[in-house]
């Protein structure tokens, strides 16, 4: 490992500057694979803001819609094991399978995977009221028959849906015969040295996982413990991986070496070239531009990347991988309010050989930390002060940044309206002329107005 020590230096540097400059974070976890070998496992902050354990490379995360690839991987094993067809009707596999459209018929294993069967998205995951038992899964299959397609499934339109990847978890586990999260287990997680990763959250490790952490303001902005952990076995398939930096560079050699890692092979290199192939535009950014099975798509710097990321209550993923290049960079954190990007693409940079002097981190958080301890006026002094300074201070381009709305509206998600109604002011102090802001601000202070807020589900 000599051969990288320059790599792994500038990147304890600036890592570590990171986590010292934006006090928002809790925790965070990093796997890089660079020339088809990991180089570097790291953990930095904390498991819980609570208890201050640190976190390490072995630290359990949730990843979220992460979990997605690793069911494509799955239905490439039994597309492998010729017990799946991908243009296969869904209903051969699973025959309760039904929806209120009568084109739901027509729906394939290829259509549910690409996001393109016109399924739409699910709106509350219940993780505050989760199943653990055998039967949570078919039970929410069965419970969705009241759904309608948003358009006809196989015409290549894309929209993200977590339902489809819960009726694929269940066919895999009828077509396996054993539960969605023995089968992965078993066939992927075991076989690639993953021992303490799980599907499964009763089974894991309870002193290696990580606490979710949402938005708080008291006594100063940042990372405060969610009460309520993102599992729920009836949304095992889309969300529930727990996994560790050291555990995810294990896959992501697996899908760099053509499905094979450390002589443990989980997919035949044609399957691997068959996910990564483009099904339609995602309409993204980046490496999201477009969706393959189960894998989003796009360029890095003029590199094929191949990508995933996911939020969930009080954690956000991010896996990268430039074949070319041999690279994946894997990120955790254990706060779900953070962008993923300005990290990954920092470390993507240092591996491609760019220097890299810091991380941009949010101005608009940096303020609104300002306002929790100093108050109104002196956040507005800071406001005003950074804005022609944003790149030389290290903070993101504003049109990336985090809005006030934003966060104010993640406040008020967890029943914090005191604290969204002073983002708020702040927000009309530097802008007078945002009437949405304060049309939103009325809302707050005229309860009778205010209508009940969504729960929100991050890709």
């Amino acid at each position: 490992m000599q051969e990288y020590q320059h790599i792994t230096e500038q990147l304890d540097l600036l890592l570590s500057d990171y986590m010292k400059r934006d006090s928002a974070t809790a925790g965070m976890a990093v796997g890089i694979v660079y020339h088809g070998q990991p180089i570097y496992v790291k953990g930095f902050g904390v498991k819980s803001k609570e208890t201050g354990e640190p976190v390490d490379g072995n630290t359990l995360f949730h990843m979220a819609s992460i979990s997605k690839t690793y069911v494509a991987t799955a239905i490439m094993q039994l597309v492998e094991q010729g017990k799946v067809d991908l243009d296969e009707k869904v209903l051969t596999y699973l025959s309760y399978f039904s929806l209120q459209d009568e084109r739901y018929r027509d729906i394939t294993v290829r259509d549910l995977l690409s996001h393109t069967s016109g399924m739409p998205d699910e709106d509350d995951y219940e993780w505050d009221r989760p199943q653990f038992d055998d039967g949570a899964l078919e039970r929410y299959v069965r419970g969705i028959s009241n759904h309608q397609l948003m358009w006809e499934p196989g015409i290549g339109k894309y929209a993200y849906s977590n339902i489809a990847f819960e009726i694929l978890g269940d066919l895999i586990a009828k077509v396996s015969g054993v539960s969605f999260e023995q089968y992965m287990k078993e066939n992927i997680l075991n076989p690639l040295g993953m021992n303490s990763s799980s599907f499964f959250k009763p089974s894991v490790d309870e002193q290696l996982l990580a606490t979710p952490h949402i938005m708080g303001m008291s006594p100063q902005f940042g990372a405060k413990v969610s009460r309520v952990f993102p599992y729920n076995r009836a949304h095992g398939p889309s969300s529930t991986l727990l996994t560790s930096a050291a555990e995810s560079c294990n896959y992501a050699m697996a899908y760099l070496n053509g499905g094979c890692a450390d002589e443990a092979r989980i997919l035949q290199e044609s399957s691997v070239k068959k996910v990564w192939e483009e099904i339609a535009p995602a309409g993204d950014f980046g490496y999201f531009r477009h969706i393959g099975l189960g894998w989003f798509m796009g360029q890095y710097r003029g590199f094929d990347a191949k990508a995933h990321s996911g939020m969930d209550t009080g954690f956000c993923s991010n896996l990268v991988i430039l074949p070319e290049k041999g690279i994946a960079v894997t990120i955790m954190f254990n706060t779900d309010y953070l962008g993923l990007d300005s990290v990954n693409n920092a470390i993507l940079d240092i591996l491609l050989g760019e220097q890299i002097r810091v991380i941009p981190r949010s101005l608009t958080m940096h303020v609104t930390g300002i306002l929790a301890v100093e108050g109104i006026a002196a956040a507005v002094n800071e406001h005003k002060s950074s804005m022609d300074q944003r790149t030389t201070l290290g903070f993101v381009p504003a049109e990336n940044d985090y809005s006030y709305r934003y966060i104010a509206q993640s406040l008020l998600n967890h029943g914090d309206p005191i604290h969204a109604a002073k983002v708020l002011e702040l927000a009309i102090q530097i802008d007078p002329d945002a009437e949405d802001l304060r049309l939103m601000l009325n809302q707050l202070v005229n309860p009778s107005t205010n209508t009940a807020m969504e729960r929100n589900k991050g890709v």
